[in-house]
């Protein structure tokens, strides 16, 4: 028999909000765009998976403090470029800062939601009081969340820039707490990455579902495990 809970808190990113999905239909148009065939990135397809593992290294490097937003938002797309094998002396610093301005603009306007989410949130929004605590940037998130239309299901969205720390540290899950009138023994974390969601809520002696719909392995100590968003109705 499941534990009962009181408040249920979700990350955003890739748990409800499908950035794989959103940021490759922006790229995908930028590559057309901004022709970048013609700086000698031949293959969109290279071009889109370099994007993909650049930006989740910036981010891991992120979410640890070892480079901060500036960096982040800033020379994201130059290393970008350079791994994806760009003729860089045709790469302007203009040209790099309107790319970036674009997909900082477009995307968080994509409305793809991971499958089941709608479903789940209705389901849960009629139990529950419901909350985000995400590392995103504070002035995207509220537009994912408005496009995407589930904006309306959530009562807090407590952002990393926000609370003054990020996931997986404790202080967070602190500010949530305080911010919301929650308290961990009753609270839940669902959320798709083992460190940040996973750990940072089970070391802050919070229950956790891992969201892991591609089944990967790993060895981490997790409350529930599912694969997809609807399974959350058998345990909440």
């Amino acid at each position: 028999m499941s534990k009962t809970y009181k408040y249920v808190f979700f990350d955003l990113d890739h748990t409800l909000w499908d950035f794989d999905a959103n940021a490759e239909a922006v790229l995908r148009d930028l590559y057309v765009l901004h022709d970048l065939a013609g700086v000698g990135i031949v293959s969109e397809d290279s071009f889109i998976r370099d994007f993909f593992e650049t930006n989740a290294g910036l981010w891991a490097q992120y979410n640890v403090g070892q480079i901060d937003k500036f960096f982040l938002r800033n020379q994201r797309f130059r290393l970008i470029f350079e791994a994806a094998g760009a003729i860089m002396n045709l790469v302007s610093d203009e040209y790099l800062k309107e790319f970036n301005k674009q997909f900082l603009h477009n995307c968080p306007r994509q409305t793809r939601l991971m499958d089941g989410t709608i479903e789940v949130l209705e389901a849960l929004h009629a139990k529950y009081p419901m909350h985000i605590i995400t590392n995103g940037f504070e002035e995207v998130q509220s537009h994912k969340m408005e496009c995407s239309k589930i904006a309306k299901y959530f009562d807090r969205v407590i952002t990393s820039e926000k609370a003054g720390f990020k996931k997986p540290f404790a202080g967070i899950f602190n500010y949530a707490m305080k911010w919301t009138g929650a308290n961990a023994a009753e609270s839940i974390m669902i959320g798709d990455n083992l460190d940040a969601d996973i750990k940072g809520a089970r070391d802050y002696g919070m229950d956790q579902v891992f969201f892991n719909p591609d089944g990967n392995l790993h060895s981490e100590e997790v409350t529930y495990e599912i694969r997809n968003l609807r399974e959350l109705l058998e345990i909440l």
